[in-house]
């Protein structure tokens, strides 16, 4: 039998014994996604693996939380990073920087990948941007201040990239519900090819 847990990062964990629980659990799923939401006071990579130039120090990202848990005493092999099939949208957001780490007036909800794909990425006035400090892909319509934030193949190639790099368990997903055509799974899985 194995025993793993979907933890949180950051302050979401100030109250769990982590190296308790890692005397426990044979791995972690770290929820490396949702760093912004309808919550955060800003806009940002919602599932960022490095910290944008335009984040605050105590942004959340991936590789932060990969060293607070191994801070906290546990292997790499144990921890897994996540990556999100869905995106999350803001609107009327600041216009500066593309919206990136901006204040924004409404949250606008998520995002199938499919649906990313069909309405979004370079189409309807949207145009995706690549934040080379974060290896993290965003949206920005500058006709309605709207910015999105997601995970695509080639974000996803960087968490793999970081897992083979950092000597990681692995990397895991949120929700397979949400990529009907397999593509972000095969970027989760390393392969290139459609």
């Amino acid at each position: 039998h194995t025993l793993s847990a979907a933890v949180a990062d950051g302050a979401f964990v100030d109250g769990v014994d982590i190296p308790a629980a890692n005397q426990s659990l044979d791995w972690f799923n770290l929820m490396t996604y949702d760093f912004v939401n309808s919550l955060t006071p800003t806009t940002g990579h919602h599932s960022g693996l490095h910290p944008s130039a335009l984040a605050s120090p105590q942004a959340r990202t991936g590789d932060r939380a990969v060293a607070q848990f191994m801070a906290a005493g546990v292997p790499a092999s144990k921890l897994f990073i996540g990556a999100a099939f869905y995106a999350r949208q803001f609107n009327d957001v600041n216009p500066v920087a593309n919206g990136v780490y901006q204040s924004y007036g409404k949250y606008g909800g998520e995002h199938p990948w499919p649906e990313l794909k069909a309405k979004y990425i370079d189409r309807n006035g949207f145009k995706r941007y690549w934040d080379a400090n974060a290896q993290a892909p965003y949206l920005w319509n500058a006709t309605t201040d709207t910015f999105i934030t997601y995970d695509d193949p080639e974000s996803i190639a960087a968490k793999v990239a970081f897992v083979r790099k950092m000597h990681l368990g692995g990397l895991m997903y949120w929700e397979q519900s949400q990529d009907t055509d397999g593509e972000l799974l095969r970027a989760v899985a390393g392969d290139k090819a459609p």
